[in-house]
């Protein structure tokens, strides 16, 4: 018997273990604001550019410095006569970023253990871990049938306890393009998502 390894989620939620939310200070505004907008270049307090806004939604603003991508308010922007203003240099958010992505991680090593409740991203049940193998961890899903994810789709949920990176919905299309896909990769094989954000899978021979 085979159990499927599910080796990417959606390209739309691939920011997820990856944008960390970084603490910043409101900052300065304009008479006539801008709104964050995609492609849109940040600078800092001293004028410095610090990245370029990736993703925009009601609540948040993703930038990239290059290095780092940080989720950041949109109470966090204000605008100069350059652009869109934040109160913190790249150096400054890097390191920001860098201190959630040390802090989430420690929280999810601690939390990651077999018997775990595992959550969908939107607060459905997934599981249970089964089994932890490096990188590959095994969640008995709900209705008995064993699964394998990579372990950067996992994340600490804003309510406590381990939460897939993906929604109920996104996580079930992945397990069926996993259990009827013939192609094989060794398990550590790092998949993209394709251009269609179709979710991509493996297989692996299941354990004695």
């Amino acid at each position: 018997m085979k159990k499927p390894l599910v080796a990417a989620a959606l390209a739309a939620v691939a920011l997820s273990p990856l944008a960390a939310h970084a603490q910043a200070t409101t900052a300065p505004t304009s008479a006539a604001a801008t709104k964050p907008a995609v492609g849109a270049k940040v600078y800092g307090p001293q004028g410095a550019e610090v990245g370029t806004v990736e993703k925009v939604d009601p609540a948040n603003v993703v930038v990239n410095t290059g290095t780092k991508r940080a989720t950041l308010p949109l109470a966090a922007f204000g605008n100069n006569d350059k652009g869109l203003l934040i109160s913190m240099s790249r150096d400054q958010l890097n390191a920001a970023v860098a201190a959630a992505e040390a802090q989430t991680s420690s929280a999810l090593q601690a939390a990651l253990v077999v018997d775990a409740a595992v959550k969908s991203k939107d607060g459905a049940m997934i599981g249970t871990v089964q089994k932890i193998d490096g990188d590959n961890i095994t969640i008995a899903l709900a209705d008995g049938n064993p699964v394998t994810v990579t372990k950067q789709y996992l994340m600490m949920a804003p309510t406590g306890g381990l939460a897939l990176t993906m929604n109920a919905a996104e996580f079930k299309s992945a397990v069926a393009a996993a259990t009827q896909s013939g192609a094989t990769a060794p398990a550590g094989a790092d998949a993209q998502a394709n251009t269609n954000a179709q979710a991509a899978a493996t297989e692996e021979p299941a354990a004695d």
